[in-house]
C-alpha cells in the first residue's frame, strides 16, 4: 500500500479525480448480478425437472444414472449463483468506497486557489503584513493534506476488502472422457467387419458366374426301348418321339 500521507494533497486528490469513477464498477456489478439470476433460473428449472424424474414414469438402471450425473450439476448451478451474487455485491461495495473517497478528498481546484493565494500574499509581502494570512493559507493547506491521506487510506482498505473474489470451481464432467475414444473404435470394428463380409461375398460372385457359364448335360436320355415299336421312336435331334411317322406327330421334352 502506498503511504498516502507523504504525497501532497494535489497528488491524492488527482488520483480520486482522475480515475474512472464508480461507473465500471456498477455495471460489472450489474454483470455479475444477472449472471446469478441466470444460474439460480437454471438451478431451479433442473432441480423441477429432477423432481419430476424421481416422482414420474421413468425409472430403471438408465433413470438413476441420469438423476446421479444430473444432481451435482444443480449444486454446483445453486452454488456458483451465490458466488455471482457475492461477486455483484463487492462491486457495489468497492463503487460505495469510491465515491465515499470521492467525496472525502479536496477537489482539485480547491488546492491550486489555495496554493494560488499563498504565491500571491507572499510575493506581495513587503513588509510581512501578510505574515498572518500567509500561516493561515499554509495551515489549510496542510488541513488538506491531512483530509486528503485520511480519504486515501479509509479508500485502500475499503476497496481491497471488496476486491476479494470468491474462487469459482469448474462443473464436475458428466461424461466419461474416454466414451469418444471408445465408440471410435466401436464403428473401426463394425466398419472392418463389414468390410470383410462384403469381400467375401464378392469372392464367391466369379465362382457362381462361372458356374452358371458352364457346359451343361444336354445329351438326351435313352429312348424307351419298350417306345420303339409301332411307329413310336426319337426324332433326329434326340429330344423329342415321333408317334406314327407319316402324319408328323412330334412330342419334344
Amino acid at each position: 500500500m502506498l503511504d498516502f500521507a507523504q504525497l501532497p494533497p494535489e497528488i491524492n486528490s488527482a488520483l480520486i479525480y482522475s480515475g474512472p469513477g464508480s461507473g465500471p464498477l456498477l455495471v460489472a456489478a450489474a454483470a455479475w448480478g444477472g449472471l446469478a439470476a441466470g444460474l439460480h433460473s437454471a438451478a431451479s428449472s433442473y432441480g423441477s425437472v429432477i423432481a419430476g424424474i424421481e416422482g414420474g414414469p421413468w425409472q430403471g438402471p438408465a433413470a438413476t444414472s441420469m438423476l446421479t450425473a444430473a444432481m451435482p450439476q444443480v449444486a454446483w448451478l445453486s452454488a456458483t449463483a451465490g458466488q455471482a451474487e457475492q461477486a455483484a455485491n463487492q462491486a457495489v461495495a468497492a463503487a460505495g468506497a469510491y465515491e465515499a473517497a470521492f467525496a472525502e478528498t479536496v477537489p482539485p481546484p480547491v488546492i491550486a486557489a489555495n496554493r494560488a493565494l499563498l504565491m500571491e500574499l507572499l510575493a506581495t509581502n513587503f513588509l510581512g503584513q501578510n505574515t498572518p494570512a500567509i500561516a493561515a493559507t499554509e495551515a489549510q493547506y496542510g488541513e488538506m493534506w491531512a483530509q486528503d491521506a485520511a480519504a486515501m487510506y479509509e479508500y485502500a482498505g475499503a476497496s481491497a476488502a471488496a476486491s476479494t473474489l470468491p474462487a469459482f470451481e469448474p462443473a464436475a464432467p458428466t461424461t466419461d472422457p474416454a466414451g469418444v475414444a471408445g465408440q471410435a473404435a466401436a464403428v473401426a470394428r463394425a466398419a472392418g467387419a463389414s468390410g470383410s463380409d462384403s469381400a467375401q461375398g464378392l469372392d464367391a460372385v466369379p465362382q457362381t458366374l462361372s458356374a452358371l457359364a458352364g457346359p451343361t448335360n444336354t445329351s438326351p436320355s435313352p429312348a424307351n426301348p419298350t417306345l420303339s415299336f409301332g411307329g413310336i421312336g426319337m426324332n433326329p435331334e434326340g429330344d423329342g418321339i415321333v408317334v406314327g411317322a407319316r402324319w408328323g406327330i412330334c412330342w419334344r421334352a
